[in-house]
């Protein structure tokens, strides 16, 4: 069966509880709608350096579990291809060159900057969701909405305080 396309999941920015939940969720919700599934290791790094090989093929088998462990499977990078024209076409350039028609960016603000820029100067050509997560909470959402690293940063942080009270 051909697949309806070819799906990229990079995480961008620092780390922050649940995001291997995102790339598990993600991963198998778009193989079951037919998509391939491929992940970006270490963000936007490796793709303005023009270097697809960190891509890899992602399985329901690879992220089953993975929301239990910590961190990210796909590392995350602070680098930000909005920077300069030449990254952002760079990037593009690498992702349409893999057949790359659906990006899912996770990350704070710059990557959802980021991920609007690759949709708009790829002409539409790839499609792109961007998962909120950030403990700085700086996001543009309403207020009612934090974002999914912030309200475990929060948590852990007043339990912090409560045994330093105690102490």
């Amino acid at each position: 069966m051909t697949p309806r396309g070819k799906l990229a999941i990079l995480v961008g920015g620092g780390p922050a509880p649940g995001i291997n939940a995102v790339i598990s969720s993600a991963t198998i919700e778009a193989i079951n709608e037919g998509f391939e599934v491929v992940g970006v290791q270490d963000g936007f790094k490796w793709l303005m350096r023009e270097d697809a090989s960190r891509m890899r093929g992602l399985r329901v088998e690879d992220v089953s579990r993975i929301h239990l462990d910590g961190g990210s499977v796909l590392g995350t990078a602070r680098d930000n291809p909005t920077k300069s024209d030449q990254a952002i076409q760079t990037v593009i350039k690498v992702l349409l060159a893999e057949g790359v028609t659906h990006l899912v960016t996770i990350g704070g603000d710059d990557t959802a900057l980021s991920s609007s820029t690759v949709y708009e100067k790829s002409g539409h050509q790839i499609h792109t969701v961007h998962v909120p997560k950030t403990i700085d909470n700086d996001l543009p959402l309403p207020a009612h909405i934090p974002t999914f690293g912030y309200q475990t940063a929060r948590h852990v942080g007043v339990e912090l305080v409560r045994n330093l009270i105690e102490d």
